[in-house]
């Protein structure tokens, strides 16, 4: 029996991107609030639909641009950072890295995000889970086997995540079933 095929599509560029602020803590670290212009790039690979495409390009590029505008001029926060010490407040988000690195953000100006540093691979992780929760919501893109989105915060470096969407086999899932509860897949403790 044969390989199965598979294709791919890319979109990139042009409008598909967005501006925002953010700063990342590293190595005992906190940078300064800066921002990028950041680009955005996402490959969908599949089998062809009996249409004989992957994935609508249109499709695909309206979820991607409706994402990145909410992201668009905006602070990205990232929630979970175990290094801030943040706070909501009814009109705003006060941040706090130490004493000298302390921020009052106006929610409007914010986008809060479930993730432990606003690095461009967090977002790219970030912006992968979104774009499948939009296509499966418009019931779009089910035969796909992978999607990778890349964020670029400049041209020279690009963070890139990969989300494998094929369906578990049976021994996969058998074995993913095994590691949720702590039992081994084959043998005795």
């Amino acid at each position: 029996m044969g390989r199965p095929m598979s294709w791919k599509i890319l979109i990139e560029r042009g409008n598909l991107g967005f501006s925002s602020a953010h700063f990342i803590t590293f190595d005992g670290t906190c940078e300064p609030l800066h921002g990028h212009n950041y680009g955005v790039r996402v490959e969908a690979s599949g089998p062809l639909t009996p249409d004989s495409y992957v994935l609508d390009f249109v499709v695909l590029k309206n979820i991607v641009r409706e994402l990145c505008k909410e992201w668009d001029h905006r602070f990205l926060l990232p929630l979970n950072n175990p290094h801030l010490r943040v706070t909501e407040h009814d009109t705003a988000w006060e941040l706090e890295y130490d004493a000298e690195n302390r921020y009052l953000l106006a929610k409007t100006a914010v986008v809060p995000l479930p993730v432990d540093n606003a690095t461009a691979e967090r977002l790219a992780e970030r912006l992968a889970k979104r774009i499948v929760e939009r296509l499966r919501e418009r019931n779009q893109g089910q035969s796909l086997a992978r999607l990778t989105v890349g964020i670029e915060e400049t041209e020279m470096q690009t963070a890139f995540y990969t989300l494998d969407l094929s369906p578990p086999t049976a021994s996969t899932a058998a074995d993913e079933q095994d590691t949720e509860t702590n039992v081994p897949a084959h043998g005795t403790s």
